[in-house]
Protein backbone atom coordinates (compact mmCIF):
# COMPACT_ATOMS: atom_id res chain seq x y z
CA UNK A 1 0.00 0.00 0.00
CA UNK A 2 2.89 2.68 1.09
CA UNK A 3 4.38 1.79 -2.29
CA UNK A 4 1.12 2.53 -4.73
CA UNK A 5 0.75 5.30 -2.46
CA UNK A 6 4.26 6.38 -2.87
CA UNK A 7 3.80 6.65 -6.66
CA UNK A 8 1.31 9.57 -6.21
CA UNK A 9 4.34 11.38 -4.98
CA UNK A 10 5.77 14.47 -6.50
CA UNK A 11 9.24 13.80 -5.43
CA UNK A 12 11.35 11.97 -8.27
CA UNK A 13 13.15 9.52 -5.99
CA UNK A 14 10.26 8.88 -3.86
CA UNK A 15 8.45 7.71 -7.02
CA UNK A 16 11.49 5.64 -8.13
CA UNK A 17 11.80 3.78 -5.07
CA UNK A 18 8.37 3.05 -5.05
CA UNK A 19 8.17 2.13 -8.58
CA UNK A 20 11.35 -0.27 -8.24
CA UNK A 21 9.83 -2.20 -5.45
CA UNK A 22 6.67 -2.87 -6.85
CA UNK A 23 8.96 -4.34 -9.63
CA UNK A 24 10.35 -6.72 -7.78
CA UNK A 25 7.68 -7.55 -5.35
CA UNK A 26 5.48 -8.70 -8.73
CA UNK A 27 8.10 -9.93 -10.22
CA UNK A 28 6.32 -13.11 -8.64
CA UNK A 29 2.91 -13.54 -8.14
CA UNK A 30 0.69 -11.71 -5.96
CA UNK A 31 -1.85 -12.30 -3.61
CA UNK A 32 -3.36 -8.42 -3.43
CA UNK A 33 -3.50 -7.54 -7.49
CA UNK A 34 -7.43 -6.83 -7.15
CA UNK A 35 -6.82 -4.08 -4.02
CA UNK A 36 -4.55 -2.26 -6.93
CA UNK A 37 -6.42 -3.51 -9.79
CA UNK A 38 -9.04 -0.25 -10.98
CA UNK A 39 -6.63 2.04 -9.67
CA UNK A 40 -4.36 0.99 -11.92
CA UNK A 41 -6.79 0.63 -14.59
CA UNK A 42 -7.97 4.45 -13.80
CA UNK A 43 -4.45 5.34 -14.13
CA UNK A 44 -4.62 4.42 -18.01
CA UNK A 45 -6.19 7.10 -18.32
CA UNK A 46 -4.20 10.03 -16.62
CA UNK A 47 -3.42 12.88 -17.88
CA UNK A 48 0.45 12.37 -16.70
CA UNK A 49 2.36 10.50 -19.35
CA UNK A 50 4.65 8.92 -16.14
CA UNK A 51 1.49 8.31 -14.45
CA UNK A 52 0.18 6.16 -17.29
CA UNK A 53 3.45 4.19 -17.88
CA UNK A 54 3.68 3.60 -14.18
CA UNK A 55 0.41 1.64 -15.07
CA UNK A 56 1.46 0.04 -17.90
CA UNK A 57 4.26 -1.49 -16.60
CA UNK A 58 2.81 -2.04 -12.93
CA UNK A 59 -0.45 -3.92 -14.69
CA UNK A 60 2.01 -6.40 -17.43
CA UNK A 61 4.05 -7.41 -14.64
CA UNK A 62 1.09 -8.41 -12.05
CA UNK A 63 -0.58 -10.08 -15.16
CA UNK A 64 0.56 -13.23 -13.73
CA UNK A 65 -1.55 -12.58 -10.83
CA UNK A 66 -4.68 -12.31 -12.47
CA UNK A 67 -6.27 -16.05 -11.57
CA UNK A 68 -9.40 -14.34 -12.29
CA UNK A 69 -8.29 -12.96 -16.02
CA UNK A 70 -9.54 -9.75 -15.26
CA UNK A 71 -6.92 -8.37 -17.81
CA UNK A 72 -8.89 -10.20 -21.05
CA UNK A 73 -11.84 -7.38 -20.34
CA UNK A 74 -9.09 -4.75 -20.17
CA UNK A 75 -6.67 -5.65 -22.53
CA UNK A 76 -7.85 -3.19 -25.50
CA UNK A 77 -7.17 -0.80 -22.75
CA UNK A 78 -3.98 -1.60 -22.74
CA UNK A 79 -2.98 -2.06 -25.67
CA UNK A 80 -4.21 1.10 -27.09
CA UNK A 81 -0.91 2.88 -25.10
CA UNK A 82 1.17 1.39 -27.78
CA UNK A 83 0.06 4.30 -29.39
CA UNK A 84 0.06 6.77 -26.79
CA UNK A 85 0.26 10.25 -27.34
CA UNK A 86 3.70 10.05 -25.58
CA UNK A 87 6.38 8.36 -27.67
CA UNK A 88 8.04 7.05 -24.11
CA UNK A 89 4.72 5.82 -22.96
CA UNK A 90 4.06 3.41 -25.86
CA UNK A 91 7.16 2.43 -25.82
CA UNK A 92 7.15 1.24 -22.49
CA UNK A 93 3.73 -0.81 -23.40
CA UNK A 94 5.38 -2.41 -25.94
CA UNK A 95 8.67 -3.33 -24.08
CA UNK A 96 6.38 -5.00 -21.31
CA UNK A 97 2.90 -6.27 -23.20
CA UNK A 98 4.83 -9.52 -23.74
CA UNK A 99 4.16 -10.64 -20.19
CA UNK A 100 0.85 -10.48 -20.61
CA UNK A 101 0.95 -12.35 -23.61
CA UNK A 102 2.79 -15.33 -21.16
CA UNK A 103 -0.48 -15.02 -18.90
CA UNK A 104 -2.89 -17.31 -21.19
CA UNK A 105 -3.66 -18.10 -24.90
CA UNK A 106 -6.19 -15.64 -25.37
CA UNK A 107 -3.59 -12.53 -24.28
CA UNK A 108 -1.21 -14.05 -26.58
CA UNK A 109 -2.63 -14.22 -29.45
CA UNK A 110 -4.74 -11.05 -28.98
CA UNK A 111 -1.41 -9.26 -27.69
CA UNK A 112 0.63 -11.18 -30.78
CA UNK A 113 -2.03 -10.24 -33.25
CA UNK A 114 -1.80 -6.73 -32.15
CA UNK A 115 1.91 -6.99 -32.19
CA UNK A 116 2.04 -7.89 -36.36
CA UNK A 117 -0.89 -5.21 -36.84
CA UNK A 118 1.91 -2.36 -34.97
CA UNK A 119 4.65 -3.41 -36.37
CA UNK A 120 2.96 -2.74 -40.10
CA UNK A 121 1.11 0.40 -39.04
CA UNK A 122 4.06 2.32 -37.34
CA UNK A 123 5.72 2.51 -40.62
CA UNK A 124 4.86 6.15 -41.33
CA UNK A 125 5.47 7.21 -37.32
CA UNK A 126 8.77 9.46 -36.43
CA UNK A 127 10.86 6.38 -35.17
CA UNK A 128 9.25 3.81 -35.86
CA UNK A 129 12.18 1.91 -35.86
CA UNK A 130 11.87 1.78 -32.16
CA UNK A 131 9.13 0.75 -31.57
CA UNK A 132 9.42 -2.21 -34.72
CA UNK A 133 12.36 -2.80 -32.26
CA UNK A 134 10.73 -2.99 -29.23
CA UNK A 135 8.13 -5.01 -31.02
CA UNK A 136 10.48 -7.53 -31.77
CA UNK A 137 12.01 -7.54 -28.59
CA UNK A 138 8.70 -8.43 -26.85
CA UNK A 139 8.42 -10.97 -29.10
CA UNK A 140 11.56 -12.42 -28.54
CA UNK A 141 11.11 -12.70 -24.79
CA UNK A 142 8.28 -14.28 -24.95
CA UNK A 143 9.40 -17.03 -26.64
CA UNK A 144 12.49 -17.01 -23.84
CA UNK A 145 9.10 -17.43 -21.82
CA UNK A 146 7.45 -20.34 -24.11
CA UNK A 147 10.40 -21.39 -25.58
CA UNK A 148 7.78 -21.66 -28.86
CA UNK A 149 10.43 -21.53 -32.53
CA UNK A 150 6.96 -20.07 -34.11
CA UNK A 151 7.70 -16.77 -32.06
CA UNK A 152 10.67 -16.71 -33.85
CA UNK A 153 9.03 -17.57 -37.22
CA UNK A 154 6.99 -14.55 -36.34
CA UNK A 155 9.63 -12.25 -35.86
CA UNK A 156 11.94 -12.98 -38.94
CA UNK A 157 8.87 -12.57 -40.96
CA UNK A 158 8.20 -9.40 -39.60
CA UNK A 159 11.92 -8.58 -39.90
CA UNK A 160 11.79 -9.49 -43.35
CA UNK A 161 8.46 -6.75 -44.18
CA UNK A 162 11.51 -4.07 -43.24
CA UNK A 163 12.54 -2.11 -46.06
CA UNK A 164 15.61 -0.68 -44.82
CA UNK A 165 18.67 -2.85 -44.34
CA UNK A 166 20.27 -1.00 -41.77
CA UNK A 167 16.92 -1.60 -39.08
CA UNK A 168 16.73 -5.29 -40.47
CA UNK A 169 20.20 -5.90 -39.45
CA UNK A 170 19.27 -4.00 -36.15
CA UNK A 171 15.99 -6.30 -35.51
CA UNK A 172 17.82 -9.25 -36.57
CA UNK A 173 20.94 -9.01 -34.08
CA UNK A 174 17.86 -9.29 -31.43
CA UNK A 175 17.03 -13.07 -32.32
CA UNK A 176 20.76 -13.94 -31.48
CA UNK A 177 20.70 -13.11 -27.93
CA UNK A 178 20.67 -15.42 -25.84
Amino acid sequence: KKHMDDLESTDDNIRLNALQSLLEITDSKVDWIYEVWDHLLNKLNNENSYQRTLAIILLCNLAKSDTENRLEHSLDRLLAHTRDDKFITSRKCLQNIWKVAATNSFNRKKVLRHLENRFAECADEKHYNLLRQDIIQSIVLLHKVENDDALLTKARALIAEEKDVKYQKQYEALLKVK
